[in-house]
């Protein structure tokens, strides 16, 4: 099953050098242990990278001290670091949770840089998959917060993040384990119902099986199949709008032609205006979903004359659309 699952990542033979990113945890242990018996005689490209951000005082040192013993064990390189939980501050919005595991993935991309690899190998698998579907879905999400995680995604240095685990059960984690007399870490936090995600895998998804859907697991997970390749047609669709009305595109100012847009569907407009903020790296932070139904309703009506956005000025006339970063 991880080698179906490293397939679909695009990796066939641990040609190249891979970055395990492992926390000592049965997910974890059952990746390092997993991709070591794939290909047994790759073990100078296959490195350990783990991080303590000291949150759970003693337990995370000898967390660190389990996967340095099991990786030596293994004759594998491991690298190694530590975050002190003072200076794991939160950016606007954000939770000590998700400043802690941004802190982590600038840490193994700094490992993977060391180590000379391209490819950062993450332990998530199909349980942790329902899991963020359902918890994006509670937050309030569009398609795609409803796809979950994605097998491959690239991060800021331009490495891969690999997730080859997504089609593995949790309990076909734990029965790899036991069978092969595999040891692991318990994080006791993961039990405890005082964090979001906590609370969606101790309490709401229970209920919801019992109650509700014994299959409710594989309904999200159709879901996300599903929003993928809706995903997939809106992104080509906005590509074929923005192709067709996209005059002229620099750095700081875009032109496009009105009357060309207004025979678009609003739906596909407004994916094609997303797109070009994104192609353009232009400031989205600030920007609701009410700004792009906005922008996208008053963009269709030649009559009206565009508010601007929150970083891009926007100035219109029936036959042309201008817009340029202040």
């Amino acid at each position: 099953m991880l080698a179906d699952g490293y397939a679909r990542c695009g990796i066939s033979d641990a040609q190249q050098p891979l970055l395990l990113a492992v926390s000592g945890g049965p997910d974890s242990m059952a990746l390092l242990y997993g991709t070591v018996r794939l290909w047994p005689d790759r073990a100078k490209q296959i490195h350990v990278g783990h991080v303590d951000h000291q949150l759970r005082g003693r337990a995370g040192t000898e967390d660190r001290h389990f996967v340095e013993q099991a990786a030596a064990a293994l004759n594998l390189t491991c690298h190694s670091t530590e975050i002190p939980a003072g200076k794991i501050e939160t950016a606007s919005g954000e939770s000590l949770e998700e400043a802690a595991r941004r802190l982590r993935y600038e840490a193994l991309q700094t490992m993977a840089e060391t180590a000379g690899a391209s490819v950062i190998v993450c332990a998530h698998h199909q349980d942790d998959q329902v899991e963020t579907i359902l918890h994006h879905i509670i937050r309030g999400t569009g398609l795609r917060g409803l796809q979950g995680m994605h097998p491959v995604r690239i991060l800021s240095s331009g490495r891969s993040l690999l997730r080859p685990m997504l089609g593995i059960a949790r309990c076909d984690v734990l029965d790899f384990l036991k069978q092969h007399g595999c040891s692991w870490r318990e994080d006791a936090s993961n039990r405890t119902g005082d964090r979001t995600r906590s609370r969606i895998r101790t309490q709401l998804l229970p209920l919801l099986r019992e109650q509700f859907n014994p299959q409710v697991d594989h309904s999200l997970l159709r879901l996300s199949f599903h929003a993928r390749d809706a995903a997939l047609l809106d992104e080509q669709a906005a590509e074929c709008c923005l192709n067709d009305v996209l005059l002229e595109c620099q750095t700081n100012v875009c032109r496009l032609n009105r009357p060309r847009l207004v025979r678009w569907p609003e739906p596909i407009v407004r994916s094609a205006l997303r797109l070009l903020w994104r192609q353009q790296n232009w400031p989205q932070q600030s920007l609701t979903t009410a700004h792009w139904d906005r922008l996208t309703a008053d963009l269709q009506n030649p009559n009206t004359c565009p508010s601007s956005l929150p970083g891009v000025r926007i100035s219109a006339t029936p036959e042309l659309v201008r817009l340029f970063v202040e």
